[in-house]
């Protein structure tokens, strides 16, 4: 943690020292964490965002989004009976959208996403075990389809590689990976629209 003497922070902060003060005097749990070094008081330089109004809106957006999140992860856990929530209980690696350059229709998809899993179990089969779990929606703003998809690399060491291959695969493509976070309804939003025909698979060596 990097901290700033006194003098320092308030200039830093745009404040006065007697604000500062204050603010320690009704937030007690974060007075505690300055420190005395030398007889002078240190203040931790992140509490900068307390006394901006910009910052701290930002970080109370983010806060709702994610308890937003957290609300709709536990509402769907709450139904053990679902293909999803199965899904839920696996290990995965990463959550992954592709959005293609072409105007791609649902069969083209499926094949592209079939075509990827035996690339990767061609590559790494023999080395680890591979699961993909993908969905298929329609674009919102323009005509075809998009892929979002869950992938599991149980041997850790080739995922940087295997993610370069799968960057490689959809080089014409926007790709966004992105590590799988259990705690976020990634798994649940891909289902939004029920699981039905070309629209889903899951696939694994």
């Amino acid at each position: 943690m990097v901290y700033e003497k006194v003098n320092e922070f308030v200039i830093t902060a745009g404040i006065s020292r007697s604000t500062l003060y204050r603010f320690y005097k009704k937030n007690q749990e974060f007075w505690q964490e300055t420190k005395l070094k030398n007889s002078k008081r240190l203040v931790p330089s992140t509490h900068a965002k307390y006394f901006d109004s910009e910052a701290l809106f930002d970080e109370l957006k983010t806060a709702q989004l994610e308890n937003k999140s957290l609300r709709n992860l536990i509402t769907c856990l709450a139904d053990k009976d679902t293909l999803p929530r199965t899904f839920w209980d696996m290990d995965w690696s990463f959550f992954i959208m592709v959005a293609y350059q072409a105007e791609r229709n649902k069969k083209s998809c499926f094949r592209l996403m079939h075509q990827l899993n035996e690339e990767l179990t061609e590559k790494y089969g023999d080395d680890t075990k591979i699961r993909m779990f993908f969905t298929t929606e329609p674009f919102t703003n323009r005509k075809g389809y998009h892929n979002h998809f869950t992938l599991y690399i149980e041997n850790k060491k080739l995922e940087p590689q295997a993610c370069n291959d799968i960057k490689k695969f959809f080089e014409y493509d926007r790709i966004d990976i992105t590590a799988y976070d259990m705690f976020k309804a990634g798994l649940f939003y891909m289902a939004k629209e029920g699981l039905q025909g070309d629209d889903w698979d899951i696939l694994k060596n």
